[in-house]
């Protein structure tokens, strides 16, 4: 057995914690992933996981909603287990990360190299990484930046753990019993068995490009040299459609022909707020909805037929994604397209692809079975 996928639904922290680790427990487990509701307790999660589970390691953190095999109502968590010897994890932690977000993230790359016996400049196409950040701390852009550059030659992939918007609450990371606000855990993978990192968006282009020409961060206050939100409208008008304060449209930046979404939160005045940083100069595709059921059954599809089957998907899945399919009444229809996969993962409040923060995105590593 290479991997092994649980979800537990409850109330009790450590009731669920309990459940997860009875199902994940095994004398060769390697190391387990947990991901758990915001609401249940973290230090409940993060330790008692940690504790029950050791030496193998224990990587997790919070979310607004588990994704797993089975659709689940309320309050959940889910784990994921790796066994014996196809799969050797590395671990290393950012902590603080506000404060020095890429060197602290590149850092953590090398400790996580060290952590396997080796270092960045060895990885190879046997390694992949992932990286789990606090998706409220303001410096998930940099951390993806710093983590990736310091091993361009290898894919990372991630998710940054959530808290519900409208509470105080932070979210949190745990690794190895250390449960942490404003922090990454980077986790180097070394396999020999086929894998791939998967990237699929399903927000269709429009023929209308718009220049980025003033911006502060996450804050777009001009578009083509005009009001963002007026000129907005005015495309979304050539479109078809109107200008919400939760916009169905939202933007990409193109890369080799690859889309990395940066969704539109809300409309705030003229300023358009969006859920991933922009630059000045930066020319912006304008997107529109399209079949997320479809592309997401798609793609996994692919990702599947690569790899020859897969043993187990470790999935980030924007909330954005999970709000549209909410609105649209298909959110049960994409908890089933998860489910058909032996996929774990967790609503992320963005998701890294290689070292770009991106939204409305599912991103994810699908490992395969046994050559």
């Amino acid at each position: 057995m290479i991997a092994r996928q649980v979800v537990v639904e409850g109330e009790d922290a450590e009731r669920v914690a309990s459940a997860i680790v009875d199902e994940l427990r095994a004398p060769d487990l390697r190391c387990a992933f947990v991901f758990a509701d915001w609401r249940l307790d973290s230090n409940v999660m993060g330790k008692l996981t940690h504790r029950a589970l050791a030496p193998a390691l224990v990587i997790g953190g919070t979310t607004v909603g588990v994704i797993g095999t089975r659709l689940t109502r309320g309050m959940a968590a889910v784990g994921l287990g790796f066994y014996g010897d196809a799969l050797r994890f590395g671990l290393g932690i950012a902590s603080d990360v506000p404060k020095s977000p890429l060197v602290k993230s590149r850092d953590a790359v090398q400790a996580a190299a060290a952590a396997l016996g080796t270092t960045v400049d060895k990885l190879d196409a046997r390694h992949v990484g992932v990286m789990l950040i606090d998706g409220k701390c303001g410096a998930e852009e940099a951390c993806c930046i710093g983590s990736a550059a310091a091993a361009p030659q290898i894919r990372f992939v991630g998710g940054s753990v959530a808290a519900d918007v409208a509470s105080p609450r932070s979210p949190y990371v745990w690794a190895q019993g250390e449960v942490l606000t404003e922090a990454a855990v980077v986790i180097l993978i070394e396999t020999s068995l086929p894998f791939v990192a998967v990237q699929s968006a399903h927000l269709v282009p429009t023929d209308i490009k718009t220049v980025v020409t003033a911006a502060v961060g996450r804050d777009i206050s001009e578009l083509d040299g005009y009001p963002a939100a007026s000129r907005l409208a005015e495309i979304v008008e050539q479109l078809g459609g109107t200008l919400d304060a939760r916009p169905q449209y939202s933007f990409a930046r193109y890369i080799d022909g690859t889309p990395y979404v940066r969704s539109i939160r809300y409309v705030h005045g003229e300023n358009l707020h969006l859920a991933s940083a922009v630059e000045v100069g930066q020319v912006l595709r304008v997107m529109r909805p399209g079949d997320l059921i479809g592309q997401t059954t798609k793609d996994l599809t692919a990702a599947a037929e690569r790899i020859g089957g897969m043993s187990a998907f470790l999935a980030f899945s924007c909330i954005g994604r999970h709000y549209e399919a909410a609105a649209r009444g298909i959110e049960a229809e994409l908890g089933r397209a998860y489910a058909a996969y032996p996929t774990v993962g967790f609503q992320s409040l963005g998701e890294q692809a290689g070292m770009l923060l991106c939204n409305h995105t599912l991103t994810g590593l699908a490992i395969g079975k046994s050559r």
